[in-house]
Formats: structure tokens, C-alpha cells, sequence
């Protein structure tokens, strides 16, 4: 009787640990970017590009950028394929350490946020 208990008990945890892991890995994760985090651009980007692990639902995303004269301008953001999201830089960045904060959620409807930075050093 007593094995009978331990077993059932030790059935439950693991169901319980593989659904856990199921549901933490359901988040919205931004897997690369374009810029690179951390990079040093010769030339200033176009575009600040978001790859994730699944289809980001637009309506709660967003992507915004900060430098040294503070925010820059940047196009709506939309999605260039299925799991990404894009937003066009608009005017020019000048030398220095840009910062791109981001937010989405995938189907499971988590918000999820992040940043990263970048830096523009141009030929002088």
C-alpha cells in the first residue's frame, strides 16, 4: 500500500515538472537581432530587426530605441515574416550607444520584455 502511495506521488511530481517546463518554454523569446546586441556598427542600421521563437502578436508589441539625444523615431512596427517584427529608423544616428527595448507576447498571451545595446562608431 505504502509503494502504491510513493508511486503515485512521484507520477504526480513529474507530470507536474514536464508541465512546468512546457509552460515555461511557451514564452515569447527573442532569439537574434539585427543589430546584434553588443555590436559596433560602422554605418548606422535602417532598421532594427527582432527574430523570436514564435509569431509575435503585433497588437501588444513594440520596439523602441534611445541614444544619446534620447529617443529616436521609429516607423510602425510590423512583421517582415512569420516570427519577427520590424520597425524602420527614421532620420540618421549619429556616434554613440544606442539602447532598443522590446516588447511582445505569442499565443499564450505573456507580455514579455527585454533590451539590449548597440553602439555606432563611424569612420571619422
Amino acid at each position: 500500500m505504502k509503494s502504491r502511495y510513493w508511486v503515485s506521488r512521484v507520477v504526480l511530481a513529474v507530470v507536474a515538472a514536464l508541465a512546468l517546463s512546457v509552460w515555461v518554454q511557451a514564452h515569447t523569446k527573442l532569439e537574434k537581432s539585427v543589430p546584434e546586441a553588443g555590436a559596433t556598427l560602422t554605418a548606422a542600421p535602417s532598421a532594427i530587426m527582432l527574430y523570436f521563437n514564435e509569431a509575435p502578436d503585433l497588437k501588444v508589441s513594440k520596439v523602441e530605441v534611445t541614444g544619446p539625444s534620447g529617443k529616436v523615431e521609429l516607423g510602425p512596427a510590423h512583421s517582415m515574416a512569420d516570427k519577427d517584427i520590424m520597425a524602420a529608423v527614421k532620420g540618421t544616428l549619429g556616434n554613440g550607444k544606442y539602447t532598443v527595448a522590446w516588447q511582445a507576447a505569442g499565443t499564450d498571451g505573456h507580455v514579455q520584455k527585454g533590451e539590449f545595446s548597440f553602439t555606432v562608431q563611424k569612420a571619422q
